[in-house]
């Protein structure tokens, strides 16, 4: 008897992708054959967003694909728009099976009892516990995201993740230094650590460790192997966690910091407790204290009464930090949100005219950064052949990617000087 065929679609955050490839990991022990969600399966399964209102959207779509797929095959919705709401899922007729971020870890069993008895069910508890689902090794052999902290209780008044994701949610530390010394056993050169809101690990109960201790423990016990922090709230860059990261050098200077914008009568809408003047005064800080760090962040565009003003204030701080990544989104109303019902909504077309802009302007400065880094040294992490040299291409600490000649073996990590940039990325030769 052939294997069962089980296939994934994946929508919204980098957490959501990693779940997948665990939750892929799961089917697989279990015996599925993993397939591509475009082909035949007796399983599909979406995991879902549902953070903006085309999150929504387009979960909803992908679940209609999969059931004129296969109209005798299992359809099922996960994750954050079952967990925020399941009796929207429950109206459609296409699924068969919707489970929250309650019951990830538990969806081959679910499956299976689907499967069995042909009876839908909607399976979403409360969020009281860690998630703890198989590393994701992603695209990359050598690098290894792991997921250490859950839930958020920040409110954002544009963001549904409290509700969809829950409370504040911590892996033990004892268990993430035998997680990430796993990780180093089975080949990998690079950690990620990941988070709903990472720098709030250990936060549900003050007696708790905090990140600055997960750096402290995690950084010796995995040796050369590099660790890379997925995103720290400007609100988090405490005395301690700025020393761990400057106290162990396998930890890359390279910071993830949401913005989301330049304009403090905005920050104040959206709920954010910092300024744009704290946001400056921070990455300032650490400019001094890092070696040409590189810096990435987030930023909507279009919230509720911004004003050509206060975007124009979000270009001139994105300008001043000289961020070398810049990720942009287009506000969405989410129903259950307060931002949903804040007047001066403003027009898709504005919306889309200030997105690409950004989007220009952070091409631009990805290439100005690339050009700081020409003649000096970088540690890359050799991943695969390059397309532009002979050699290989993989990421430096700073997370640019970098084409190096030379006879390298994937999974080394090397000094390599930086010779030249074409379109953001670099060109080196090994030291």
């Amino acid at each position: 008897m052939s294997a069962m065929k089980v296939a994934f679609a994946t929508l919204g955050c980098k957490v959501n992708q990693d779940e997948t490839v665990g939750i892929r990991q799961l089917f697989a022990d279990a015996g599925y054959e993993i397939v591509d969600f475009k082909d035949l399966a007796d399983v599909y399964i979406v995991n879902t967003c549902t953070v903006t209102n085309l999150g929504s959207k387009k979960s909803r779509q992908l679940l209609r694909q999969a059931r004129r797929r296969n109209p005798r095959g299992l359809v099922v919705a996960a994750g954050c728009y079952p967990q925020a709401a399941a009796g929207e899922l429950a109206d459609m007729a296409e699924v068969d099976l919707i489970v929250g971020n309650s019951h990830k870890a538990e969806l081959v069993e679910l499956v299976q009892s689907a499967l069995a008895d042909k009876e839908r069910r909607i399976v979403v508890g409360d969020l009281d516990a860690f998630q703890d689902l198989p590393v994701a090794a992603g695209t990359s052999r050598h690098r290894a995201t792991l997921k250490i902290q859950e839930g958020c209780q920040r409110y954002c008044t544009y963001c549904i993740v409290p509700k969809a994701r829950g409370p504040l949610r911590s892996m033990p530390l004892d268990t993430v230094v035998e997680r990430g010394k796993d990780l180093v056993r089975a080949g990998f050169r690079e950690i990620v650590l990941t988070g709903i809101n990472l720098t709030s690990y250990g936060k549900e109960d003050p007696g708790l460790p905090d990140l600055a201790d997960v750096i402290n423990a995690l950084a010796p016990a995995v040796g050369s192997a590099r660790i890379r922090i997925s995103s720290v709230e400007p609100t988090d860059f405490s005395p301690r966690l700025i020393e761990a990261f400057r106290r162990h050098a396998n930890v890359c200077n390279d910071f993830h910091i949401p913005l989301q914008s330049g304009s403090n009568p905005v920050l104040q809408r959206m709920g954010r407790c910092y300024s744009a003047e704290d946001f400056l005064a921070l990455t300032d800080q650490l400019k001094q204290l890092f070696p040409n760090p590189s810096f990435s962040t987030d930023v909507i565009v279009g919230f509720p009464g911004e004003s050509e003003a206060d975007f124009e204030a979000t270009k001139e701080l994105i300008k001043r930090v000289g961020f070398s990544r810049l990720h942009v989104f287009r506000y969405s109303p989410r129903p259950g949100t307060p931002a949903a019902g804040f007047e001066e909504q403003i027009p898709p077309a504005v919306k889309a005219m200030r997105s690409n802009e950004l989007i220009a302007l952070g091409q631009r400065l990805a290439e100005n950064y690339a050009r700081t880094l020409l003649g000096g040294t970088e540690r890359l992490l050799v991943e695969e052949p390059s397309p532009l040299v002979n050699g290989y291409a993989g990421y430096g600490d700073r997370y640019v990617r970098i084409h190096c000649t030379g006879e390298l073996v994937p999974g080394q990590i090397v000094d390599v000087r930086i010779t030249g940039n074409k379109d953001g990325e670099l060109l080196a030769v090994q030291v």
